[in-house]
């Protein structure tokens, strides 16, 4: 099986974020993730797909069904006129401090970014093949009118939802980021064709901080070691096929491997070889979405592994 990979254009990094206190930090959230990730998974035997020329009018589109009006006009024009960027608490996730600025080119990243996930679920819906949605920003804490943690549009539901239009009865979101992906929970939750299911740290010193449990959560406080993390793995898809899922939406954070600044667990990269045989076994369509992943030096290891899988 082919694992096509979709790539939209290279945008500017995320300049900085804001600790509470309003001190600035710069983000780590930069092109060279995606240029190793790439490598890893063009090493791994995927291939890379065109990005179409029709992508972006479905994504606007598709993007006006996951989040409320108000968010999307915010990230258009919500830089005022001399500014360079803004820090707005009214579109921050409940609960939480906005700690992610709006730049001028945040919407043509964050909108090619959700193109990128539409032609990858395109791609899988048409020709029954896997396929990796290699975006930069992320979107996986972006709810229906909230963005932060670096993540604007939420591209896995795009993906999800572009499935759906595709003909996909019921599509599984899997989400095996280091953080628990509270803006796609928001943006699914009470949608029962679009199961969700997550393992994640629940520690109370990680993003997103406080959540209440659910069916499909499996979040865990400390290091669950790579067969805990497997297990973990194995535990949410029985949740996504007791679901009745008939293709896979998998957010990819690869922030859970050793070394990574974003987290604290110790898995290795090579992980996402059984990761991936794991998804392989339940033979269903699926599309891979990126999301975090920040430790530089693990980055093409993880995704060679991974693709090795999703590629047979």
């Amino acid at each position: 099986m082919t694992l096509h990979v979709v790539v939209p254009e290279e945008s500017e990094a995320l300049p900085f974020t804001v600790e509470p206190g309003g001190a600035q930090v710069a983000s780590k959230e930069i092109p060279e993730r995606i240029h190793r990730i790439l490598a890893g998974l063009l090493d791994g035997g995927a291939v890379a797909a065109p990005l179409g020329a029709d992508g972006t009018a479905r994504a606007e589109r598709m993007v006006g069904l996951v989040h409320e009006a108000a968010l999307l006009e915010h990230l258009r024009h919500g830089v005022p006129e001399g500014g360079d960027s803004v820090l707005d608490s009214a579109f921050a996730a409940p609960g939480l401090e906005q700690e992610t600025p709006v730049t001028r080119g945040v919407w043509p990243a964050a909108l090619g970014a959700a193109a990128a996930a539409v032609r990858a679920a395109e791609l899988t819906a048409r020709r029954g093949e896997n396929s990796y949605a290699l975006v930069r920003p992320p979107g996986h804490h972006a709810g229906p009118g909230w963005y932060g943690g670096y993540c604007f549009l939420n591209n896995a539901v795009v993906a999800a939802r572009t499935l759906r239009e595709e003909g996909v009865a019921r599509v599984g979101i899997l989400d095996v980021d280091y953080h628990l992906g509270n803006g796609t929970l928001a943006c699914v939750q009470g949608d029962p064709t679009l199961p969700f299911a997550s393992v994640h740290s629940s520690h109370a010193k990680d993003f997103p901080y406080a959540f209440e449990p659910g069916p499909g959560l499996y979040g865990v406080e400390s290091d669950p070691g790579t067969e805990g993390f497997l297990t973990l793995v194995k535990d949410a898809l029985s949740h996504l096929l007791r679901e009745d899922a008939e293709a896979l939406v998998v957010s990819v954070g690869y922030d859970v491997l050793a070394g990574d600044p974003h987290g604290s667990w110790t898995l290795p990269p090579e992980v996402f070889g059984p990761v991936a045989a794991l998804l392989a076994e339940q033979r269903l369509p699926t599309v891979f979405v990126q999301e975090g992943g920040y430790g530089l030096p693990s980055l093409r290891g993880a995704a060679r592994a991974l693709a090795l899988e999703a590629s047979r």
